[in-house]
């Protein structure tokens, strides 16, 4: 049976999104939510390279990884941008709650993201498989794509990976900083707070000697 990863939909509006990076990570590269990954609304796509966006899911590459967004790297646009720094400066990435990612593999097999994540995290870990997260033949097929992939990926994180880590952290960074301009014009709009002025020694003010 034929597997497509990475795609899903939202379960709150049922749009049909991709998924990019699984989890939230720090500067250094550790996960810190596991509750929030980044993905792309693939209807909100421009026209222009919409059609290579999904080329790239569906290519081998992209078929023989859990983490889209190494091939998001490689993968090139029409306009001869690669894929992650043109979702990153477009602004097409949304955080958004693991749990409310419906994965659909095909058109039999539906887990939210955050079931999968747990199911990924425990096979790499080598435990038991949770009951009623994920059949044992899905999760072999993940096993398989996975392993294929560290094998035959040039820039999976084992220590060369430097360049794919730098794109990850750069596209979190920016999707984190956006929410937080966000937050705080909703912040402002709600109860307006004057700036505080910056803090530091006060200007010396000159004065002339006064003379008798």
């Amino acid at each position: 049976m034929a597997y497509t990863k990475h795609v899903g939909r939202l379960i709150s509006t049922s749009k049909k999104v991709v998924v990019i990076f699984r989890y939230i990570y720090d500067d250094e590269g550790k996960v810190i939510d596991r509750t929030n990954a980044l993905a792309v609304d693939t209807d909100a796509l421009p026209n222009l390279w919409a059609d290579a966006f999904m080329d790239a899911v569906l290519s081998d590459e992209g078929q023989d990884t859990i983490d889209f967004y190494t091939v998001c790297m490689r993968k090139t646009l029409p306009d001869g941008r690669f894929i992650l720094p043109a979702l990153v400066q477009d602004g097409r990435m949304r955080k958004i709650r693991t749990n409310d990612i419906m994965m659909e593999p095909d058109n039999q097999v539906r887990i939210t993201l955050s079931d999968l994540n747990e199911n990924l995290a425990v096979i790499e870990k080598g435990e038991d498989e949770p009951t009623g997260v994920l059949t044992t033949a899905d999760a072999i097929a993940e096993v398989d794509r996975r392993e294929a992939a560290r094998a035959s990926d040039p820039i999976h994180p084992d220590g060369t990976g430097q360049e794919s880590r730098a794109y990850q952290l750069r596209a979190q960074a920016n999707m984190l900083r956006a929410d937080a301009e966000k937050m705080e014009e909703e912040a402002q709009m709600l109860h307006p707070v004057e700036v505080k002025p910056k803090r530091g020694r006060p200007k010396k003010v000159e004065t002339a000697n006064a003379t008798g």
